[in-house]
């Protein structure tokens, strides 16, 4: 049976078109390869079934078979998993949203970024958001063929937390305009012409990984990031200052800090000023082993280094413009983003002519602003990803 005609999606229910016409023939082709390798072995090895050496080789060959038929499932249960989902009407409405979300947050003004397949987004358990890129290859071998992006159950109480999304398209988005290790080298080169000493560098090269697309999510919803992320590494002291020489994550402690020096950087003084001293008064860095004080006072210290290679450097990949000439910063400027949440105050909330991600960053300002309770916005943002999940079918 057909995965289209075993998860079995009404019309309002259903992905596009165009996601099941780049869908389909992915799973045709790894059931034409096993029933080609399956003919294979049984056309060489059956006739000859009576000799003791042909039954032993035609045993290995069927088992092996079975060993690649368990490794096609894990594409086939993948989006089994993630399409299963849709089927709850009310879940399937707001991951639609959340696909229109995600598309919106990869397509930038770039060749490499208009061609993009429609993602799909999917909920999961655990504490984070992660991303299966377009191409990465599943354990047969085939090459994903859209971007997965999974949130936990969570995001979809705390919606102001979507963020997520921008984080992990921001990874697709990079990697299609070929921009992962180049953001690394910016980085590494702007701490050295500064001086900086090379195990801090090596570390920032690192952690690139995770910077860029924090920044990409910045440049899509402005100061909405930064209050994401001091809601979601609100963790207890040990985990947010945890330092890894393995790990592409960035110490969330550190992730917070970078995110108000890009606010501070695009807008000048503002509430992140107040936030930061916050976080340092939740973060002291008194009391902490002596490397890790080190390093991360030497993080700290370094990130205006990070903020201004990720404003200024301009990257071939782009045609020499900078990250946020991608973007437009001034649609999330606090300014802009407080007309709003006043003539909301008055009953009228406008979001008409905002790009999805703006209109995130309007709702995390309302929800700042304290001007409407959080039950009334979490009734508001529910609606809005339905609407915007009514869109799908037009998104490519």
């Amino acid at each position: 049976m057909s995965l289209r005609r075993l998860v079995n999606l009404g019309p309002e229910q259903d992905i596009t078109a165009r996601q099941w016409a780049v869908l389909e023939p992915k799973l045709g082709a790894i059931s034409v390869r096993l029933s080609e390798q399956v003919k294979q072995v049984a056309g060489e090895l059956v006739p000859r079934a009576g000799d003791g050496g042909a039954r032993r080789s035609l045993n290995d060959a069927l088992g092996r078979v079975e060993l690649d038929l368990a490794r096609a499932y894990a594409f086939f249960d993948t989006y089994m998993d993630v399409l299963t989902q849709r089927r709850t009407p009310a879940l399937g409405a707001v991951l639609a949203g959340c696909d229109v979300l995600a598309y919106e947050a990869m397509r930038r003004d770039h060749p490499a970024l208009q061609s993009i397949e429609p993602p799909l987004v999917y909920c999961d358990r655990g504490f984070g958001a992660s991303i299966i890129r377009e191409s990465v290859r599943f354990p047969d071998g085939s090459l994903n063929p859209m971007p997965l992006i999974q949130i936990p159950y969570s995001r979809l109480h705390e919606k102001c937390n979507l963020t997520s999304i921008l984080h992990e398209a921001g990874h697709q988005g990079l990697q299609r305009l070929g921009l992962v290790a180049p953001i690394a080298t910016a980085l590494s080169s702007a701490l050295a012409r500064a001086g900086v000493a090379p195990a801090l560098r090596e570390l920032y090269g690192r952690w690139a990984f995770e910077i860029g697309p924090d920044f990409w999510a910045f440049c899509l919803c402005g100061p909405a990031e930064a209050q994401a992320v001091q809601s979601l590494f609100a963790l207890p002291r040990r985990e947010a200052m945890r330092i890894s020489f393995s790990d592409p994550h960035p110490p969330p402690y550190l992730r917070a800090v970078l995110a108000f020096d890009w606010c501070r950087r695009a807008w000048g003084r503002g509430p992140w000023d107040g936030w930061e001293r916050e976080w340092h008064d939740l973060y002291p860095l008194q009391g902490l082993p002596a490397a890790a004080h080190e390093i991360l006072a030497a993080a700290r210290r370094a990130a205006p280094l990070v903020g201004a290679a990720l404003f200024d450097t301009r990257f071939a990949q782009i045609g020499r413009r900078t990250l946020p000439q991608l973007f437009d910063l001034e649609t999330v400027a606090p300014s802009a983003l407080a007309r709003i949440v006043r003539r909301a105050g008055k009953g009228v909330l406008d979001l008409r002519g905002l790009t999805p991600c703006a209109q995130l960053a309007v709702f995390a300002a309302l929800r700042t602003s304290r001007r409407m309770d959080e039950r009334r916005l979490e009734q508001l943002m529910t609606e809005w990803l339905r609407r915007l999940g009514a869109r799908r079918h037009t998104m490519h």
